[in-house]
């Protein structure tokens, strides 16, 4: 009974403490919590999610603030110059001729601003909005004026491209994470 008992404990004590590393050490390597202040920052400033930023980079550049992709899309949040242009002319504090889309705060700002703004365009539709950062709000737009892809203008029940419908779907669910192992 002894021995069962001191066993129980050690098992209990192990898998204690590879929990803790787990969570501690593994966690942030898997899915990462950096630029944490930038992102809390502009998620307060632009009502968005915090979890829902942290996917986006996550899908998009995997954290890295020099990540360019074949659609000309840059830095932290995958903006291409043309949005960050269109962001930069409707923000204030943001200057089109001076703005770097790599500096992770930027991306970020600009980014954040542009998922608010495509909430509001899209009546906070969550699969919507992210069809949209990925395919471009015009596409989106259509696709919900098509009764093929949307019987109500606001949901797509069906999304054409491949890569969007992937997008969409691997955004939510990193999304999921991020709230269900840090609680955002």
């Amino acid at each position: 009974m002894f021995r069962l008992l001191r066993k129980m404990l050690v098992w209990i004590f192990l898998l204690l403490g590879m929990g803790i590393v787990g969570y501690f050490v593994v966690l942030p390597k898997v899915l990462p919590l950096e630029y944490r202040e930038q992102v809390k920052a502009y998620a307060d400033l632009y009502d968005v999610e915090e979890s829902l930023i942290f996917a986006v980079i996550f899908c998009e550049s995997r954290f890295d603030p020099d990540a360019h992709s074949r659609a000309d899309a840059q830095g932290l949040m995958q903006v291409t110059t043309e949005t960050g242009w269109w962001v930069a002319s409707r923000v204030e504090a943001l200057d089109a001729d001076t703005m770097d889309l790599k500096d992770p705060e930027t991306s970020i700002a600009v980014g954040t601003w542009y998922l608010s703004w495509l909430e509001d365009k899209f009546h906070e539709v969550q699969p919507t909005v992210l069809a949209a950062y990925n395919a471009g709000h015009g596409k989106v737009s259509q696709w919900l004026a098509d009764e093929a892809y949307s019987e109500d203008g606001y949901h797509l029940k069906e999304i054409p491209f491949l890569e969007t419908n992937s997008y969409v779907k691997k955004v939510t669910l990193v999304q999921k994470l991020y709230k269900i192992c840090y609680g955002l």
